[in-house]
């Protein structure tokens, strides 16, 4: 499913990996607009990623929910070659450490996050082949990962940010350390992780990045000695979902900690930014349509919003050896009430059975331009007969509303015709004689 361009102001809010610029966009949150105003050239210096026409294009006004993808980048670039970070890592890896959905509902109030496990098994997007999500971005850049995670999981998404380990580690280093209830010993010798107690420690930068990446954690035996390496057992089950845990987990510890640390003063603000975006080496990237002026108004939105509101969501999934290859597979049908929390509000929420009418019509365009915009498309086919001059979309009572949306998209201005059932999709569309096109910007009225 392509998208194309989008209009509208939108607004985001950041988070784990990527919480270095979603530490910027909370803080405007709490701060209010003259916090983020106050760093607008700030913004200003981070770097941009053409990926509009991978991006959910639809109309919607201020107050509509909107979706995220928050990635962290499996890139070493940036940091001290004594770094543990570089302990069985490419300084050029182009991996997705990290893959959250997060979705912003200012009219409600709402924040939900939703962890996509970076072994989960997805159908690359263009490609025709399947492989993990984590490989996505190097194998189509970025809009290939966005189009990859909205077509298999059913979702919109309207922006995209980026951050590598250097941007985390500055993050975390801004707010002098995260601390982290530990519950008990931790040590991964692959990412360089090793705490020998429980209780609340206050992470550095390299324990903390350590922390959220660390895969197969080991725990010491009680009563056994630390130095003794036969005394490490391990930890859990040694899976993604344990992994995204944390990474939630530390990141809701790393917002309360910012505003411990008084990012609610517009000038604190200020010091945090200059010091996190300040340098030689970019280490976040924001898509081509996110603007100042959007984080300005979420910062007028979520004034109030308080760290503990946020909603965290799972995936949940199976364990499965593909061509050799541990990976994690979608219990699609389990899944679907997660995912409306994420598709609610949305044109993606509007299914669509799209029918050929006329022989000068190809279904498979007219599908791929309504997923553009927005819209599921379930199923295609032939009309009854193929000399429908007029294009018609057909619903039920239920679905009025849905279908004059789809009609303000479609041009020319489509017919509506009232039906007392249509089984399988919200409307249906049967494609006449007349149709040109489907328009991303729609009529204000179906008229």
């Amino acid at each position: 499913m392509r998208r194309g361009r989008r209009r509208g102001r939108k607004r985001t809010w950041g988070q784990l990996l990527v919480v270095l610029f979603g530490l910027l966009v909370f803080a405007a949150a709490v701060g209010g607009a003259a916090g983020l105003a106050m760093v607008k050239s700030q913004i200003g210096k981070i770097p941009r990623v053409s990926v509009g026409l991978s991006l959910a294009f639809e109309e919607q006004s201020d107050s509509e929910a909107q979706n995220f993808l928050l990635v962290g980048i499996d890139s070493a670039e940036g940091i001290n070659p004594d770094s543990p970070i570089h302990i069985d890592r490419d300084v050029n890896s182009l991996l997705t450490d990290s893959v959250i959905l997060v979705r912003i509902d200012p009219e409600a109030d709402r924040v939900a996050m939703l962890s996509v496990p970076r072994d989960l098994w997805v159908p690359i997007a263009g490609k025709g082949w399947s492989e993990r999500v984590n490989a996505a971005r190097g194998i189509g850049g970025a809009g290939a990962l966005i189009e990859t995670v909205s077509d298999y999981l059913g979702v919109p998404i309207h922006h995209y940010v980026e951050i590598n380990f250097a941007g985390f580690l500055r993050i975390v280093e801004a707010v002098d350390g995260v601390p982290v209830e530990i519950a008990q010993p931790i040590r991964d010798d692959s990412v360089g992780l090793r705490i020998e107690q429980a209780g609340v420690m206050a992470l550095d930068p390299d324990a903390a990045l350590a922390y959220v990446r660390t895969r197969r954690p080991l725990t010491l035996v009680e009563g056994g000695n630390p130095a003794d390496d036969d005394d490490w057992v391990r930890l859990g089950v040694w899976n993604d979902l344990e992994r995204n845990q944390r990474q939630q987990d530390f990141m809701v510890a790393t917002l309360k900690r910012a505003v411990e640390k008084g990012i609610r003063n517009p000038l604190t603000l200020r010091r945090v930014a200059n010091e996190l975006l300040d340098g030689d080496s970019p280490s976040i990237t924001l898509d081509d349509r996110i603007t100042v002026g959007q984080l300005v108004d979420l910062g007028d939105e979520f004034r109030s919003f308080r760290v503990d509101q946020i909603e965290r969501y799972k995936l949940p999934v199976t364990d499965a050896t593909i061509d050799g290859k541990q990976v994690l597979l979608l219990a699609v049908e389990q899944a679907q009430p997660v995912l409306e929390i994420f598709r609610a509000g949305t044109l993606a929420g509007v299914r669509v059975r799209v029918l050929n009418g006329t022989p000068s019509a190809t279904v498979a365009e007219v599908e791929q331009a309504l997923e553009r915009v927005g819209f599921s498309v379930v199923e295609r086919g032939n009309a009854r007969r193929f000399d429908v001059g007029t294009t018609v979309v057909r619903h039920t009572a239920a679905f009025a509303d849905e279908a004059a949306l789809l009609a303000r998209h479609l041009a020319p201005a489509p017919e509506l015709e009232l039906v007392a059932e249509i089984d399988g999709a919200d409307v249906e569309l049967v494609v006449g004689a007349d149709y040109a096109a489907v328009s991303g910007t729609p009529r204000d009225s179906a008229s």
